[in-house]
């Protein structure tokens, strides 16, 4: 099972925000973020997820559709839930 530590990070798109990457073996994919405007914490620029105490969090299926909503304020044992749901 993959976890929190298993995600890839790069900067997001957004000035001072980060976006995490993760595939799953059924090609469902989790969008982790956080920055500026964003369901996480702190919502202020942040340059690594050491900075991060929770994160805003996405799914997507295969065909790049959302699978729910959006999910704020996501802590690190949220997301590893999340993970093993999906």
């Amino acid at each position: 099972m993959k976890t929190f530590e298993d995600i890839t990070w790069k900067k997001h798109s957004i000035p001072g925000a980060i976006q995490g990457l993760i595939t799953l073996s059924n090609g469902t994919e989790l969008s982790i973020v956080a920055g500026p405007g964003m369901y996480s914490t702190p919502r202020a620029a942040v340059q690594s997820k050491d900075e991060v105490s929770s994160f805003e969090v996405l799914a997507f299926n295969e065909n790049g559709d959302h699978l729910g909503d959006v999910k704020g304020w996501q802590s690190r044992s949220d997301i590893n839930a999340l993970l093993s749901n999906y």
